[in-house]
């Protein structure tokens, strides 16, 4: 008879060590589980886990971590794995005025203090005046239904002007995380940080082996062990994704020595079919420029094939004997759509972690979004100039301190992913994201996605449930 067995209480590794051991052994987990301690797990995970590389015994070993007052480029560093569970504090549903901000250690005690602080300061001043003017707005203009009460009336509106205020909000903003990741992704997760240019996350990704090493927070009365002392002992920064990052990054400077044609413009492209090589050169010069997917479709098409295996040799130089191959050749997927939009809107899809997602790097050179009841508002001229003194701020930052310039940049201003995805998956985020108590801006993306797939396969025409983009409610939330 089929027997069921809740676990509770059991350190990740135990766990881990535990369920690696039915595979070698014929005893019951409850049999297995009480023969194991924190010292032999270590012993078994340090000879197969490291020594044999048997990286799945790490998969069985959930770990939770939790962030906080961490900006918001690290929440959305700490997002990218594929294999994650978590959530993070939403900018839709809270008011983020009193949330502080991140200081890079670049300008903290320089001359740049004043001005970094200022910039930082002016967008939160214009953020809780299009909160406020925004929640005004929408009283006057959206009256109640006689049957919603009227906490629930304002609680919906004020979440409406958050979804427009929140354009003032920047990288910068403080917010929290939590997560629970299998140790095998975490492993990963803290190497990828450490590895990156912003030392904000290199000094995270050293706290996070920190914290898997040392004591937990554990329930009064109950004393743990650390939850994967043996599972990160070694993490450490990855030469291959730091010789990736920059070797790309010149070849990019140097073949895409033209100006992008398209600027300052929110759009949703649903890529061609290519050649794999195509592809994957493609995609390696798109993450690593700030040129759109179709222009550098074009360019790459007239490549000469010794180029291309030039420039995939050079991706793959460094790459060590336990290195997996970038997500930049997770190629062949049918369905690829290059996104520029408010980066506001841009860590609402982030969320669909299923797809492929192919980032560009931060900047203010395609211009910032305007979201449409600013207009409404009669705004635009203050929104606007606002915006432009924003990433004139920037740029001036950026010549001194490099990437750490980027905190500074709002979530209005437009950035641009690479979606990769199959059919159910487009389908999900299509349905999902149309839906009328969504944002605007992901809602209207999801229904240009849903246009164009359903031009080049008319017989999608009625198999997505997409939401039109004119059904909308505002009292819908």
């Amino acid at each position: 008879m089929a027997e069921v067995t809740a676990l509770a209480g059991w350190p990740p590794e135990v766990l881990a060590y535990g369920f690696a051991t039915y595979s070698r052994s014929p005893l019951s987990i409850r049999e297995s589980i009480l023969k194991i301690t924190s010292e032999t797990s270590s012993k078994f995970l340090e000879n197969y886990y490291f020594q044999f590389g048997h990286k799945s015994i790490a998969d069985n070993a959930q770990t939770p971590l939790a962030y906080e007052s961490i900006s918001e480029i690290a929440a959305y560093e700490l997002e990218k794995e594929q294999l994650w569970n978590g959530c993070e504090r939403s900018t839709r549903f809270q008011n983020f005025g009193e949330s502080g901000y991140y200081m890079p250690a670049s300008v903290q005690g320089t001359p740049l203090e004043p001005i970094y602080s200022q910039g930082a300061n002016f967008l939160l001043e214009q953020y809780k005046f299009f909160s406020a003017r925004g929640f005004e707005w929408l009283v006057k203009n959206t009256p109640r239904p006689a049957d919603m009460k009227q906490d629930n009336y304002e609680r919906t509106l004020k979440a409406r002007a958050f979804d427009v205020a929140r354009y003032w909000l920047f990288n910068g903003m403080l917010t929290s995380v939590g997560q629970i990741t299998s140790a095998r992704t975490l492993e990963g997760q803290i190497s990828r940080l450490m590895s990156s240019e912003y030392l904000e996350l290199q000094e995270l990704g050293q706290k996070m082996k920190e914290a898997c090493i040392g004591k937990p927070f554990c329930p009064e009365g109950r004393d743990e062990p650390p939850i994967a002392p043996t599972l990160v002992k070694y993490t450490a920064p990855n030469p291959f994704q730091i010789h990736l990052r920059d070797n790309v990054r010149s070849e990019a400077r140097r073949l895409l020595s033209w100006e992008p044609q398209v600027k300052s413009e929110r759009y949703v492209r649903l890529a061609p079919f290519l050649r794999l090589e195509d592809e994957i050169v493609s995609t390696l010069l798109y993450e690593a420029s700030h040129h759109p997917y179709h222009e550098i479709i074009s360019f790459v098409h007239s490549m000469d094939k010794k180029e291309e295996d030039r420039i995939i040799g050079l991706a793959l130089s460094h790459r060590g004997d336990y290195d997996p191959l970038p997500n930049v050749f997770a190629a062949g997927y049918k369905i690829q759509f290059d996104i520029a939009m408010d980066r506001g809107g841009e860590r609402d899809l982030h969320r669909h972690r299923n797809c492929i997602q192919i980032h560009q790097e931060l900047s203010t050179e395609r211009g910032w979004d305007v979201p449409p009841l600013v207009s409404e508002m009669g705004l635009a001229e203050i929104y606007n100039s606002g915006m432009a003194q924003a990433g004139k701020t920037v740029r001036e930052l950026s010549r001194k301190v490099g990437v750490d310039a980027n905190y500074l940049i709002p979530f209005g201003y437009l950035s641009a992913t690479l979606y990769k995805m199959h059919l159910a998956q487009a389908a999900y985020l299509i349905e999902l994201r149309s839906k009328p108590q969504g944002h605007f801006s992901y809602r209207e993306v999801a229904c240009q996605m849903h246009d164009q797939l359903k031009e080049r396969f008319p017989f999608l025409d009625g198999c997505i449930r997409v939401t039109p983009f004119s059904d909308s409610n505002l009292l819908v939330r």
